[in-house]
């Protein structure tokens, strides 16, 4: 999926128009009505500062029908080419956009992040394309914290969205990678919150003994990876919260020591 994201990106890029075809003043309205176009579904839009969100509904992603699955897929990346194509053909503020299908029924949600900076970089060759692919950021949230995501609207600064992106790595180390997959997939990695320069992880409780080690130098690399890409170097630690809000434990940030 992340592939056909990338190659459609191209084509929105190169016929985005240098003067702005979608004027701030009318952007929602833009979007939705490109959208409705482009992939026959309606959204809800919103914008907080720089950053946007589009909400879809969709039954698709939970069907075991692979063509009906599929077809809910292709509507998403239509919202997320729709969106994307405005973004850069637009006088309007946008860093960060939010693209999320949801399912009512079983409340289950599927988040695409996508920061505009990335996809201008990469076009003007200032990062390479696998540098580019590994800036996508998925979330995917099941029922206990679906609608929970898709209600949270807010102003996602930089620090944020590299803080989300670091988990997203991780959670994809998990599904790809056999050894480390049943480590990882069993804590459910979730984003928290940053204060006063600390990354705030929320994690289930694992059974895993001995592990914690190998955690940590997983966080630890990937974090000091992200901020080095990002120019951020404010960030001081990671902190792993279990369920009730205890610290499980914490990862010093020295990126000097990478």
């Amino acid at each position: 999926m992340l592939k056909l994201f990338f190659y459609c990106f191209f084509i929105v890029f190169l016929f985005s128009s240098c003067t702005p075809s979608y004027p701030k003043e009318t952007l929602l309205t833009d979007i939705k009505k490109l959208v409705k176009k482009e992939s026959g579904q309606d959204c809800e839009l919103s914008k907080i500062n720089d950053t946007i969100y589009l909400d879809m509904q969709t039954e698709g992603l939970t069907s075991t029908n692979t063509k009906v699955v599929n077809e809910a897929i292709v509507n998403l990346q239509n919202a997320v080419f729709a969106i994307t194509r405005v973004a850069l053909s637009s006088d309007a503020d946008i860093k960060i956009m939010v693209i999320t299908a949801h399912d009512p029924n079983y409340n289950i949600a599927l988040r695409m992040f996508q920061n505009i900076d990335d996809v201008k970089s990469y076009f003007y060759q200032r990062i390479s394309r696998g540098d580019y692919e590994q800036r996508q950021l998925l979330e995917f949230e099941g029922p206990e914290t679906a609608e929970i995501s898709v209600m949270d609207r807010h102003h996602i600064t930089e620090e944020e969205y590299v803080a989300r992106l670091v988990i997203s790595q991780i959670n994809m180390i998990g599904r790809k990678n056999q050894v480390l997959g049943p480590l990882i997939s069993t804590l459910g990695l979730r984003y928290g919150y940053i204060k006063y320069g600390n990354i705030y992880i929320l994690s289930k409780k694992s059974n895993n003994v001995g592990t914690e080690d190998l955690l940590k130098k997983i966080i630890f690399d990937e974090v000091v990876k992200n901020l080095q890409k990002y120019k951020l170097f404010a960030i001081k630690s990671v902190i792993i919260l279990d369920s009730k809000g205890s610290i499980v434990f914490e990862v010093p940030i020295d990126i000097n020591k990478r």
